[in-house]
């Protein structure tokens, strides 16, 4: 059992900028920073807490289809996000509980495993890790091993099926007490047994969505622009009695998670616990490579394990995996048609891969947006593909704009005034002055720019990746410009 830490040890200083004050529409209204910092601050009023319900949508995408392959089925998952005082007491919990899990990381001797949502500091550097550094660790890795397989693996639905009571252990073995204290119990409760409402319901009960009829079907439209929704969707009375069902004339939309496991994507505690949750299995885990003369790292539910030797080198491992796993509960299992192996052997100075099974790794090691093949470096297909996707949706989106705001220009006038560099900005090439550490301010063509300088040799054909953005992003422009031109 490890020592309790004491209240101050916990609370290293926590800093609330105003850049993390949240402005989307939501059930509450908006708090000043001394209002928050008193919340959450306060253990009575955190215990006191009545927690609204998340709002719920769906994020949709359309995976990578390879050269004539078959188009892949389209991708759901799940986001639920709290309103804003609930939001910064999750962010508040999350900082208390972080540094005693940074420390048991260190004490174990994993603080390398676990990658996802960390600040790992970059040697040399004043700045913190990102993927491509992890990326970068994982291929040199391979390097060093010359001889080895890389094998990756994912769990399926993780977040959607971490046991309650596990979570509720390892928090409280975190804060070194045999129970919860009430006010982490009221964030532990309602991140877990949390209640949600699907948000485009909400928007139509409250007005600020109606359907339209297109045709034969009928669509949803905003009644007023997104941006100028309230802050506020509703006063309380008026989320009791529509939102809730307390007048009769309206139907409880408020739904609640009562199977005993999961927690909410978008949350933003959700990440840490996800981490601290397989603490120990990341001790396994790193033990069963180091003792190979092998490497592991974990990024939330993608394991990655390099070792020395083939394919029965790669099935054992696998097996370790799934049985390991099994352990952190019963709805806890590795996705067998995402489990790919990759070998590596030795080519003169380099490497040369084969692929052994799984869906991806013909073309390399494919981990954490780059792919790997033992010679070079390059950014994944599906990435391209998916800036691509991006950078159609935006085209369409400033085009038609564009189209609206200019009334009296003809066709080419309105393709010539078009501000592609504008466009261009906000996804490829940016002025070197533009370019910072901190990965929130990059461009596409930045992270491509940071990732070809960090591969060094061996990532110069990156930049040559995306040499067609130009091209394509000009194209789309003067296609959606033709569409919405004509249309109106």
């Amino acid at each position: 059992m490890f020592r309790p830490h004491s209240r101050r040890a916990m609370t290293s200083k926590f800093e609330l900028k105003s850049e993390h004050l949240k402005n989307y529409p939501h059930f509450d209204a908006p708090l000043s920073k001394r209002e928050i910092m008193r919340l959450v601050t306060d253990k009575r009023r955190v215990a006191q807490n009545t927690f609204y319900p998340l709002f719920l949508y769906n994020e949709e995408w359309q995976p990578y289809r390879s050269v004539n392959g078959p188009k892949p089925d389209k991708k759901s998952r799940p986001i639920r996000y709290g309103a804003r005082r609930d939001a910064y007491i999750f962010t508040y919990y999350r900082h208390l509980l972080s540094g005693p899990y940074e420390r048991r990381l260190k004490t174990l001797g994993i603080e390398g495993c676990p990658i996802a949502y960390r600040k790992i500091p970059k040697p040399g550097s004043n700045s913190g890790k990102c993927n491509i550094d992890f990326a970068k660790d994982a291929f040199e890795a391979i390097d060093h091993l010359k001889d080895c397989v890389a094998i990756a693996l994912d769990i399926e639905g993780y977040f959607e099926n971490l046991d309650h009571s596990m979570i509720k252990s390892g928090w409280r073995d975190l804060l070194g007490a045999p129970e919860l204290p009430e006010d982490h119990y009221a964030v532990f409760r309602n991140i877990t047994k949390y209640h949600y409402v699907d948000q485009r319901e909400v928007y139509r009960r409250l007005g600020f969505i109606k359907s339209i009829k297109v045709g034969a079907s009928k669509i949803d439209q905003f009644t007023v622009p997104y941006r100028k929704m309230p802050k506020q969707l509703c006063k309380p009375e008026e989320f009791r009695a529509k939102i809730c069902g307390y007048d009769p004339a309206y139907s409880n939309l408020v739904e609640s998670n009562k199977s005993g496991r999961g927690i909410p994507q978008g949350a933003p505690i959700s990440d840490l616990i996800a981490n601290f949750y397989l603490l120990d299995f990341d001790v396994s885990a790193n033990d069963f490579v180091k003792s190979r003369g092998g490497f592991y790292m974990r990024y939330s539910d993608d394991i990655l394990l390099i070792l020395p030797g083939a394919a029965r080198e790669a099935d054992d491992a696998v097996n370790f995996v799934k049985d390991e796993i099994k352990r952190y509960g019963s709805e806890l299992r590795i996705k067998d048609k995402k489990t790919c192996v990759v070998q590596f052997r030795r080519d003169g100075p380099s490497l040369r891969h084969e692929h052994i099974y799984g869906p991806q790794g013909r073309n390399g090691l494919e981990y954490l947006g780059f792919r790997y093949d033992g010679k070079r470096v390059y950014i994944r297909d599906s990435t391209i593909s998916r800036l691509y996707r991006k950078v159609s949706i935006a085209a369409k989106r400033e085009a038609a704009r564009h189209v609206r705001d200019n009334k009296s220009l003809g066709l080419k006038e309105l393709k010539d005034s078009f501000n592609y560099s504008l466009l261009s900005q906000r996804f490829a090439r940016v002025q070197k002055e533009h370019l910072s550490s901190d990965y929130r301010s990059w461009t596409f063509y930045t992270y491509l720019k940071r990732a070809s300088a960090t591969f060094g040799r061996k990532g110069n054909r990156i930049l040559g990746q995306a040499r067609r953005f130009d091209a394509l992003m000009r194209l789309r422009v003067n296609a959606a410009i033709d569409k919405a031109y004509y249309k109106r």
